[in-house]
């Protein structure tokens, strides 16, 4: 028990332990850039998954948009009213359109508005 507990406080191995978790804890920058790089690297397949899940999304809500208006036509054609037809509409805009509108602009924006910042960032 006693070598176990001297292996543990061994001056020379705590000095060691000491100074490499303090050299791990400070970055320089160079060590972010490499770590960043790396985190990119992993997070590519979130992206595809998250655009894949926001395009799926949004194809419901224009699947409801489109099976409306095939429905308005055949209404106007009979009944010659579409009073009904844009309370579906309004309904769909008014439950789903902001939430969609949020999920695209999350999904989408973020990239759109990071390229054109490096954009102009390089322009400039």
């Amino acid at each position: 028990m006693l070598k176990a507990l001297a292996k543990i406080f061994n001056p020379k191995n705590l000095g060691d332990s000491l100074i490499s978790g303090v050299d791990k804890s400070i970055l320089t920058k160079e060590e972010k850039i490499d770590y960043f790089q790396k985190m990119l690297v992993l997070y590519e397949p979130f992206k595809l998954a998250q655009r894949i899940l926001a395009i799926m999304f949004s194809f419901c809500f224009l699947l409801i948009h489109l099976a409306t208006s095939i429905v308005h036509v055949f209404y106007i054609l009979k009944e010659k009213s579409t009073d009904k037809i844009t309370t579906i509409y309004e309904l769909n805009n008014e439950n789903l359109g902001t939430i969609v509108l949020i999920i695209i602009s999350f999904y989408f924006a973020g990239g759109l508005l990071e390229g054109t910042v490096n954009k102009f960032k390089k322009g400039n």
